[in-house]
């Protein structure tokens, strides 16, 4: 009887040593099984933090990094102050709330110094002229001088700011006319902010008044053109720029694409 007492208690230790050995093995597949669910997982959320950044131009320019915070735009007699002045301050501003539109009405000396002298702002935007702005020599040599310092001068609209650009710098621009669409420039937009625009901007209206492309001066790049004209270019100027977009911004057709275009220039 003792033996079999025994044998039996050898028996019993057996069924438990196997029984242990056993959920040893089901918890080990168990943790293995978690291991690679983890880190299926963790490839999967990093896969799709990865993609994040792999998207569209069109998007691209949200961001970019951030918009100048200040901006002094011209709204004096020269310009149409009713219907386009307010309208190119509002979309100035558009994604860009915290930029401050700072106007000034006067082109006499003493304004024109006070506002090129502000060490706080860097870029000076012209509405398109409904007149040729009246600016003696002595405010002509402190814009030259402000653009050199590396500030942005920017002219949009039509050919009255194609001759006071010439008139002012010196430039020998032609003014041009071509029906868009018109297309970005690839060569001369990169590591620029127009490379962030669409491939193409539509024509907004009939009132798109472009230059030629070959008109430009050394320095000079165009970043919307289409057969010889360019409707949005860039000249370095010593130190700073000098942009133009051939648009009046008079009607809400493509707007949004010519905004965009706008603020590229502005973020030069």
């Amino acid at each position: 009887r003792d033996g079999t007492t025994k044998s039996q208690e050898m028996l019993d230790t057996a069924r438990g040593l196997n029984t242990a050995v056993l959920c040893a093995a089901l918890l080990a597949v168990c943790v293995a099984g978690w291991h690679m669910n983890s880190a299926g997982q963790s490839e999967l959320f990093q896969t799709s933090v990865e993609a994040v950044p792999q998207q569209t131009t069109e998007l691209s320019f949200l961001q970019t990094s951030s918009f100048v915070d200040q901006v002094y735009l011209y709204a004096g007699l020269a310009v149409d102050n009713k219907h386009e002045t307010g309208f190119i301050a509002k979309e100035i501003r558009k994604h860009n709330y915290q930029t401050q539109i700072r106007l000034f009405t006067s082109l006499d000396d003493a304004t024109v110094r006070a506002v090129l002298w502000d060490q706080g702002v860097h870029c000076l935007v012209w509405p398109p002229f409904v007149r040729y702005p009246g600016i003696s020599e002595t405010a002509k040599t402190d814009l030259r001088a402000y653009a050199a310092a590396g500030n942005n001068v920017v002219f949009m609209g039509n050919y009255v700011a194609v001759q006071f650009m010439n008139d002012v710098f010196g430039f020998q621009l032609t003014d041009d006319y071509q029906n868009g669409p018109y297309y970005r420039n690839d060569r001369n937009v990169r590591n620029t902010p127009y490379q962030f625009l669409p491939s193409r901007v539509e024509q907004a209206s009939i009132e798109t008044y472009a230059v030629k492309t070959r008109s430009l001066p050394p320095g000079g790049k165009s970043m919307l053109d289409t057969l010889g004209a360019t409707v949005a270019f860039v000249i370095r100027y010593d130190l700073g720029t000098v942009c133009y977009i051939g648009y009046n911004y008079n009607t809400p057709f493509h707007a949004d694409q010519w905004t965009r275009v706008l603020h590229c220039a502005i973020d030069m």
